[in-house]
């Protein structure tokens, strides 16, 4: 199944864990969607990164061919949060070369407005650098960096 994983899923630490059998396909954008942090990580302690639908705006990710194996892992989310949470939804993404393409991602139901920690940023950002997403998409990603007020 051809998957686009966006945010902590990226880590290939975390994706090796989750999806032990991926495979790797190509970057691509979600169009006309955002970042939002709208779940709470029991792991992580902070918001949880999910899209939601935003005109004009793009989330980078990556499309990766998992199994059905893989899938399971995946939605069991290491327990981080409660079943159903997430779910599977259709998009279609944006490939470097102009190509629409129509695969499953994930979708959170969201319960609220939570902020993410650098500890988790963090986390992401080194899947943006492993995957080699453009500077624009890091820059996006900091961002979201809690600020001291």
């Amino acid at each position: 199944m051809k998957f686009f994983l966006y945010g902590d899923n990226l880590n290939p630490t975390q994706l090796k864990r989750r999806a032990p059998e991926h495979k790797f396909e190509m970057l691509a954008t979600l169009p006309d969607h955002t970042i939002q942090f709208s779940r709470w990580s029991s792991q992580w302690r902070c918001g949880l990164a999910n899209i939601v639908p935003s005109p004009g705006e793009k989330v980078w990710g990556a499309v990766f061919d998992v199994t059905d194996e893989d899938l399971k892992i995946l939605d069991q989310f290491e327990e981080d949060v409660p079943p159903g949470a997430y779910r599977h939804v259709q998009v279609t993404v944006l490939t470097d070369a102009g190509e629409k393409i129509l695969v499953t991602t994930y979708a959170a139901t969201p319960v609220g407005k939570f902020k993410p920690k650098d500890h988790y940023l963090d986390w992401v950002v080194k899947g943006l650098k492993h995957w080699k997403l453009p500077e624009d998409c890091m820059a996006q990603w900091q961002t979201y960096r809690p600020r001291a007020d």
